[in-house]
């Protein structure tokens, strides 16, 4: 392909380019809206004018037609000359990528030569053309369709040659020979309307149909190949078909009320519809009834494309011709309709049509439409002015341009309804029958439900000024018949309460020694053993305890503010007989007390160098730490009593209630029976575990352990924590050291070094310690050898010394059993802590100095000033 084809290759696809860059969205799908009077050659780079150079190839139009086109869109001379240089250039330049070389192409099948922007670029502007439409070009029905991505109405390429098909310059024909000889012959119509076969004369095609090309160029090949048609009888031995190969392109001019008119290459299958689409379709003032098709200065064909909307046929979509135009003027009757209709917008009527037809394309009333008149606005000679349309004037009524019909929604009531509500067993909407009365309508509901309040029921009537009566009724007596029946009216509501709708609802609590404690329903007759039982029975801990009953204080003139009832539980968590029977009353509060002293066993765990080390459980509330040491059988020979500590539970630990220990054993028992090997389980087994795995999942209450003021300390702490910037960073763990001197302990047990012991307690009695450990800011922090001989700077000096960071007099030794011992200091003097095995030495670091700020100087001097000059002038006042 030589330079000056990749030229106009070229140049149609800078044609695309720049219409993206300078055009509306509307215009961007013709080829010629665009004005390239400001293209740059030189802004473009090699690798872009390479890029169009690949893509140019099927490009299909004539160099003479992408010439003109260049020229008519404005491109300068000095541009296209430009443009030539650059692309020889890069033909004849080194090093140019093969992939991107234009080839030749070589096709037989039929080629559509109609370029489309969107194949190389893609489309053009938004994903979605309909999205920059304006609001007003919305609403006019059908605008959309020559807007939409998926609808183009480009002419299909890959159907049989049609045989009406009339031959042109440009088109070409492809002859298939098979049988006796086989020869493929693509021949091209020349301007002059000529084909020109090989051992033949020229054939003159123009103007033939497919249909009449087949039997002349059967005739004609018949003087060459006569095994065409056979002779003396026999059957031909040579067969032929005609077919249409690259199709022609035409010239169209399209013009008129579009959004893009002017001249268009298109091929020569195209259609009135797809002229329109390439210019854009019509504009927001072009008609859409009546798109006329000249042809030789003759009306070929009005082609009105609400058919192929309304219907989706299209009529009169004939195949222009080179050298047609197709004219769209300006619309003569447009309309709006609004409302409850299915399709609202603005439509253009013809000559004759009345408002059925409007309403046809408006795709017809919506269900809620109220269709016995519609109002028009219409603008009069001076004024506007208003129609009423009745159901039986639609047909005869004739609309004008301008006019705005408003389709209204039926009214949101009804006609024929009553509705009831409250203790029925139907409530709802009824339709109301002629002669419906309460009592009708209630055994519509099928009936009153047991919890009814027969005193009074309600009738709430609406007016015809929408105000609102009300009528009692006597439910009882009506429905015993003591009282007439009441007619019902239209929007009448029935309200019948529930007697639980007209009191507090009934309740009772239990809680204390109960499995599930908490708040119940209350029910006739319930006693202090039903509520227990609903509350999963008692727990082991009521046994010999007692049962409050606090009940609401009716008698206003009593200076109490509770009734308090006490019942006795005997050691089989039973009541006794006489209060066995005792009725409970609504909002009664049951309390089940423990028995006194009764507790679940607490742990305490001995570790180290012990004589028997294990957990112990705490026997009295007093024990001590060396009660708990002499049962363990004391401390081995090479135990280091110095260093023992004491791990105690703090306000932030996990703290575990009596029900809560108590289910966790249960659960151990379940998941032990679960684990047996054998399969097989005795009744009694089956129905432990089933017992087990009600419990699994239960939430005890709230023991009298659980103190609110243990639970308000460690409140307190979090808030200390929270508010104190000087301990925000302190880290509050569930489980902290407590200083334990155990030497002072074993010889003085009962002292007040001797703690008393708690649940959760750990007492870790270490061996013997022979290091010493040195950390913070030293030169080079470790572990050293104890040496009795050794003080607190000979262990600093084994250590390399203090750093200059290093703050000393705010160092401190820390002892195995967790107690501190800091640097004293008196006048110049300073007193380091006694070392001692296992013992710990932090070096504490100077704190960072901040730099001078002379700013925040100058300002506080200012206000010294200021405040001194205020004061003196008060002064002398």
């Amino acid at each position: 392909m030589d330079s000056k084809r990749i030229f106009v290759g070229l140049i149609i696809l800078m044609l695309t380019v720049f219409s993206a860059a300078h055009l509306h969205a509307q215009n961007a799908q013709s080829l010629s809206g665009a004005n390239l009077a400001t293209i740059n050659v030189d802004d473009l780079s090699d690798q872009d004018i390479l890029n169009y150079m690949k893509q140019a190839e099927n490009s299909g139009f004539t160099e003479q037609q992408l010439e003109a086109m260049a020229r008519q869109r404005g491109m300068p001379e000095s541009q296209i000359s430009k443009l030539r240089r650059r692309v020889e250039q890069l033909r004849m330049g080194v090093g140019m990528d093969p992939e991107l070389e234009l080839k030749p192409t070589n096709t037989s099948g039929r080629q559509e030569v109609i370029f489309n922007e969107g194949d190389v670029f893609g489309k053009l502007g938004s994903n979605n053309p309909e999205e920059n439409l304006m609001e007003e070009e919305k609403k006019i029905f059908g605008y959309d369709l020559f807007h939409s991505d998926v609808l183009t109405f480009a002419p299909n390429l890959n159907i049989p040659t049609p045989d009406d098909y009339v031959l042109g310059p440009g088109d070409e024909i492809i002859i298939d020979l098979w049988g006796a000889t086989q020869q493929y012959i693509s021949l091209e119509v020349t301007p002059e309307g000529y084909v020109r076969p090989e051992n033949l004369s020229p054939v003159y095609v123009n103007g033939l149909t497919v249909e009449e090309l087949r039997e002349k160029v059967g005739e004609r090949l018949n003087q060459i190949y006569s095994g065409i048609k056979g002779t003396n009888g026999q059957a031909p031995s040579i067969f032929y078909q005609v077919s249409l190969g690259k199709i022609r392109t035409i010239n169209v001019a399209i013009v008129g009320d579009v959004n893009s008119p002017g001249n268009y290459a298109l091929n020569s299958l195209s259609t009135v519809f797809t002229a329109l689409y390439a210019a854009g379709g019509p504009s927001e003032n072009g008609t859409f009834r009546k798109v006329r098709l000249v042809r030789d200065n003759k009306l070929v064909k009005e082609v009105d494309l609400y058919e192929f909307l309304v219907t989706g046929i299209k009529q009169g979509d004939v195949r222009v011709k080179s050298g047609d135009v197709v004219l769209v003027k300006s619309y003569t009757n447009r309309v709006e309709i609004d409302g409850e209709v299915k399709r609202t917008g603005l439509f253009e009527l013809t000559e004759g049509e009345n408002f059925n037809d409007l309403l046809e394309y408006a795709g017809g009333f919506t269900n809620t439409a109220y269709r016995s008149l519609v109002t028009v606005r219409r603008s009069g000679q001076r004024e506007r002015e208003v129609i009423d349309i009745t159901s039986d004037e639609f047909a005869s009524f004739q609309p004008k341009d301008g006019d705005v019909f408003q389709v209204t929604p039926i009214l949101d009531r009804y006609k024929n309804r009553v509705q009831i509500e409250g203790a029925v067993y139907r409530e709802g909407e009824y339709q109301l029958t002629d002669g419906l009365t309460l009592k009708q309508l209630i055994e519509k509901a099928d009936g009153l439900r047991g919890d009814a309040f027969l005193t009074r029921a309600t009738i709430y009537r609406t007016n015809e000024d929408f105000s609102q009566n009300t009528f009692p009724v006597d439910l009882g007596k009506l429905m015993s018949g003591q009282i007439d029946d009441i007619p019902l009216m239209r929007e009448d509501l029935v309200r019948i309460s529930s007697i639980y709708d007209l009191k507090e609802e009934y309740y009772v609590s239990i809680s204390g020694e109960v499995l599930e404690g908490g708040v119940y329903p209350f029910f006739n007759t319930m006693t202090v053993q039903d509520l227990i039982i609903i509350g999963g029975g008692l727990t082991e801990g009521a046994s010999g305890s007692m049962v409050e009953i606090s009940r609401r204080n009716k008698d206003a003139n009593l200076n109490t503010t509770a009734e308090i009832i006490t019942i006795q539980i005997d050691k089989s968590l039973s009541i006794d007989t006489e209060d066995r029977d005792l009725q409970l009353q609504p909002f009664d509060q049951v309390y089940i007390r423990k028995s006194p002293g009764y507790t679940v066993q607490q742990q305490v765990t001995v570790e180290g160098e012990i004589g028997a080390p294990g957990v112990y459980s705490i026997s009295r509330k007093d024990e001590r730490v060396s009660d708990i040491i002499k049962r363990a059988q004391g401390i081995t020979q090479y135990a280091y009593p110095e260093g023992a500590i004491l791990i105690r539970q703090t306000e932030f630990s996990a703290n575990k209630s009596n029900g809560e220990i108590s289910q966790q054993y249960l659960q151990q028992l379940r998941a032990k029976l679960l684990s047996e090997e054998s399969e097989l389980k005795n009744i009694s087994q089956e129905r432990l575990i089933e017992r087990l795995n009600k419990v699994e999942n239960r939430v005890n209450a709230n023991s009298e352990e659980d103190l609110v003021g243990s639970r308000v300390k460690r409140d307190l702490i979090e808030d200390i924590a929270e508010q104190d910037s000087l301990i925000r960073d302190i880290e509050l763990k569930e489980e902290e050291p407590v200083a334990l001197d155990l030497v002072k302990i074993l010889d003085e047990p009962g002292s007040k070094y001797d703690f008393i012991v708690k649940p959760g307690d750990v007492i870790s009695v270490p061996g013997r310690l022979e290091t010493v450990r040195v950390a913070g800011e030293v030169t080079s922090p470790l572990n050293l050898r104890y040496d009795k001989s050794f003080n607190f700077k000979d262990y600093i000096y084994q250590s390399g010394g203090f750093l200059i960071t290093a703050k000393r007099g705010r160092s401190y030794v820390q002892y195995p059993n967790g107690e501190r011992q800091g640097v004293k200091r008196f006048l110049f003097f300073k007193k380091y802590p006694k070392i001692e095995p296992g013992s710990t030495i932090f070096v504490s670091r100077k704190p960072e100095k901040e730099p001078i700020n002379f700013q925040a100087i100058i300002a506080a001097a200012g206000s010294v000033a200021t405040l001194a000059l205020v004061i003196d002038r008060l002064s002398q006042n």
